[in-house]
């Protein structure tokens, strides 16, 4: 027990390692265990379970034809819509084609 109403140098540094050791392994043990439960997840989650873009339609080009080119915010919200469906899919823009969006 610590009976002295004052501290070392010595105690006070090994006191400071102590606590930032703990809070160093509590923080790699959180993320290897967030690696760990994120491949499980995506082990169990195949790719076919992904919702499907119909792929027949016009191209990303023609939809960026046929949106009024003094409306700007469409073009924007059409750009916001396309990367996120890329993001989604991990396809690059050119390998996938928006068929229609529809508000909802």
């Amino acid at each position: 027990m610590w009976v002295s109403d004052t501290m070392t140098t010595w105690q006070s540094f090994v006191t400071f390692m102590l606590g930032f050791s703990i809070v160093f392994i509590c923080l790699v043990s959180l993320a290897v265990f967030i690696i760990i439960s994120s491949k499980i997840i995506n082990a169990i989650v195949k790719e076919g379970d992904k919702p499907k873009v119909n792929t027949s339609g016009t191209s990303v080009n023609a939809v960026k034809k046929t949106v009024v080119k003094d409306n700007e915010s469409e073009v924007e919200e059409l750009a916001v819509i396309i990367s996120a469906v890329s993001e989604e899919m991990k396809l690059p823009i050119d390998r996938f084609e928006v068929v229609s969006i529809k508000q909802i």
